[in-house]
């Protein structure tokens, strides 16, 4: 904390006309405060923040601790790109540089800012807080300085670290001439003027800390700069958010009225060979992608699949409404453009380029899995329910009723969680009308699949009344509807970030949600059919010794599982899937239920 100050009387400086440089932003749920000319460091500040030494190894890599937010010893520690700068836990105040001078050797000694994502983390910004964060911010103009902005800068430094650390008493002995000594003071007591007047009116305690911040380093801005130091400098009009996609490059995503290629040249003055992609906006819902990096292993074709399987707009109506274009530049859907905000498309491109891990997507594998467990696990109970508390109504129409209660409640549950894990991303889980038509090609050989076995099919007597066949064609389209819900809706949906798959119009391929989500029905189809329900007739007299019949009952229903994932993936729907399986169920029941008729 700075020391006690006696009042400043000095009028402020004139002012210059400096370009705005220091932005607040909304970045990982948290309000950052981050500099044009440096980005990747951005600067979190909250009243009341600490962490011990073990907590601080917790936080993301390249953090920097101001001034008392660390309750430990200074440290450095190059190695882990953990730092706290402070003066107080764990050191001889007398003999220990106040935060700004530290964060100011740090920054001389060529503390590598300009590598990987930064996080400066403050709790109240009293003036050697600001300094310090100022000086971190301005890292890359600190070691190129002209000598006379240098003049400007490094005394005010000196003197409230001297302050800081040691109080006024001593501040006399920081090594300024008098003249220079009392010309400094008068210059840091504007800045702690207007410390003061937040201070009095209540506004420390309570007020937006960022937004102060900010305007205290706008204020050192105009006591250290001048508007020829900034001849230099050309921003884009809106930088939006940058992302890490791996080999420590970044894509940035922004708003300019100027073309893609001088963009990139501006771009190229902040973040150098880290440019990765470049994501334009000129106009709303309008955007270019650039990959910045030629020779790095960037395939923009990755982030087209990624962004069409994610944005709203690409509804495969037509085919050619999508993101595309070439390996060096591209763009949106034409003519109405995107139907993601600018930071969806930013996240987007981070998730395009993160490497997955197995053991991640062996989790993502298993939890969606389970969730088809516990919808199978929650029919089982309707079952055993009804089989309880039926009655005679019940019992008479036996495993017809039963399998339309669990299909019932098995396309209840799937549709729940779907709604909830899904988070209004609907259309991630099929939840879509169908786009495109080369989805009817598989149609009839999905159809043809679930007449030979791979949909659960209740068993009818030739003696059934039409009540039973009633029930049994609700069971059949009720059984369409939950297979498809679960396995083709809510299991595909959680694996298609994991995974490269089919879009309409785009390369024919088998992915992983498609094998997964028809393995967890062929083992359900199987459980139910081989369990519970009679084996259809033609499937008991084609089993031969030693094979049981489902042994052949299992291929039919991975191959029909396969085709419907298939066609889910070409339309963007499920319900396609639903309506064919429900058309080869209904067929197969017509062929057991002919004698009925005859």
């Amino acid at each position: 904390m700075s020391a006690t100050r006696p009042e400043p009387s000095s009028p402020p400086t004139d002012r210059v006309g400096l370009p705005t440089r220091y932005e607040i932003r909304e970045r990982d749920d948290r309000t950052v405060l981050v500099c044009l000319e440096a980005p990747a460091v951005a600067v979190h500040v909250r009243r009341g923040l600490s962490f011990s030494e073990q907590e601080s190894r917790r936080l993301p890599e390249r953090s920097i601790l101001l001034d008392g937010v660390g309750t430990f010893a200074p440290l450095v520690d190059d190695g882990s790109h953990l730092y706290n700068l402070d003066h107080h836990v764990g050191c001889s105040r007398a003999f220990t540089l106040a935060t700004c001078e530290q964060a100011l050797v740090l920054v001389v000694k060529g503390l590598e800012l300009d590598r990987g994502e930064w996080t400066l983390y403050a709790n109240e910004p009293d003036l050697d807080t600001i300094f310090a964060i100022w000086v971190l911010l301005n890292y890359r103009r600190l070691r190129q300085l002209e000598p006379a902005a240098r003049d400007r800068i490094a005394p005010l430094l000196r003197l409230e670290g001297a302050i800081d650390a040691n109080g006024f008493a001593l501040a006399e002995w920081c090594g300024l001439p008098s003249a220079e000594l009392a010309r400094q003071r008068e210059r840091l007591d504007q800045l702690h003027r207007l410390e003061l007047e937040v201070k009095r009116s209540g506004q420390w305690l309570d007020g937006d800390l960022v937004a102060y911040t900010r305007d205290m380093l706008v204020e050192i801005d105009h006591l250290v700069y001048d508007e020829n130091d900034f001849s230099d400098f050309e921003g884009v009009q809106e930088e939006y958010d940058h992302v890490e996609i791996g080999q420590g490059k970044v894509a940035v995503t922004c708003r300019d009225d100027g073309g893609i290629y001088d963009v990139e040249r501006r771009l190229k003055k902040t973040w150098g060979d880290r440019l990765g992609i470049i994501a334009l906006e000129r106009e709303p819902r309008q955007w270019t992608l650039r990959r910045s990096a030629s020779l790095s292993g960037i395939e923009l074709q990755d982030a087209y699949d990624r962004l069409n399987l994610l944005d709203p707009a690409v509804d495969g109506r037509p085919v050619s409404k999508r993101w595309g274009g070439s390996d060096e530049i591209g763009g949106s859907p034409r003519p109405d453009g995107t139907g993601l905000t600018p930071s969806e498309i930013s996240k987007i491109l981070k998730l395009t380029y993160k490497r997955v891990p197995l053991s991640r997507r062996l989790r993502h594998v298993m939890s969606a899995l389970m969730w088809a467990a516990v919808l199978c696990f929650a029919a089982g109970l309707a079952v055993v329910a009804l089989r309880f508390f039926g009655g005679a109504s019940a019992q008479a129409h036996g495993q017809t009723l039963e399998l339309a209660i669990a299909a019932g409640v098995f396309a209840v549950g799937a549709a729940g969680l779907t709604r909830h894990l899904s988070r209004g991303w609907y259309w991630l889980y099929g939840w879509t009308s169908p786009a495109g038509r080369e989805w009817i090609l598989l149609a009839p050989l999905v159809a043809a699949a679930a007449a030979l076995g791979a949909l659960p099919i209740p068993a009818v007597a030739p003696t059934a009344d039409r009540v039973d066949l009633a029930w049994a064609a609700t069971a059949v389209l009720l059984a369409a509807l939950a297979v498809e819900l679960c396995f083709r809706g809510l299991v595909h949906g959680l694996l298609v970030l994991d995974a490269r798959v089919q879009l309409p119009g785009g390369t024919w391929r088998l992915g992983m949600p498609v094998w997964i989500a028809a393995l967890g029905s062929t083992a359900l189809v199987a459980a139910v059919q081989g369990t519970w329900l009679p084996m259809p007739t033609w499937l008991v007299g084609l089993a031969m010794e030693p094979a049981p019949p489902w042994a052949v009952l299992m291929p039919i229903a991975l191959a029909g599982g396969l085709l419907a994932g298939m066609m889910r993936e070409r339309s963007l729907s499920l319900w396609p899937c639903v309506v064919a399986m429900a058309l080869g169920g209904l067929l197969r029941l017509l062929g057991a239920s002919w004698p009925l008729f005859g």
